[in-house]
């Protein structure tokens, strides 16, 4: 999930190439949210910066839900600072 039409070129080009897989885009926190409950992916890669509904604030709605909570997620992002990457962790555990 990337608000940026060409990281989410960039991040399918290089998941098909390098990785084999089928990557599924999202533009938004809400599209992220809706194609995960019912594409059930292996591994959600997820922007920490997103206008309106932002990385973190999805990856919180993700875990609350029985059909997301357990899907990794990995955070991608051009700057964290020590604090909010604990933060992140943190969010991330399922409950």
């Amino acid at each position: 999930m990337d608000d940026e039409p060409d990281i989410r070129t960039i991040a399918r080009i290089s998941l098909q190439s390098v990785g084999d897989w089928t990557p599924l885009l999202a533009a938004s926190g809400l599209e992220a949210l809706s194609l995960a409950a019912s594409e059930q992916p292996d591994v959600i890669l997820l922007d920490v910066m997103m206008p309106g509904m932002d990385g973190p604030t999805t990856l919180e709605r993700l875990r609350r839900e029985p059909r997301t909570a357990a899907i990794p997620v990995v955070f991608m992002t051009a700057k964290a600072q020590r604090h909010e990457i604990q933060r992140y962790l943190e969010i991330g555990r399922p409950a």
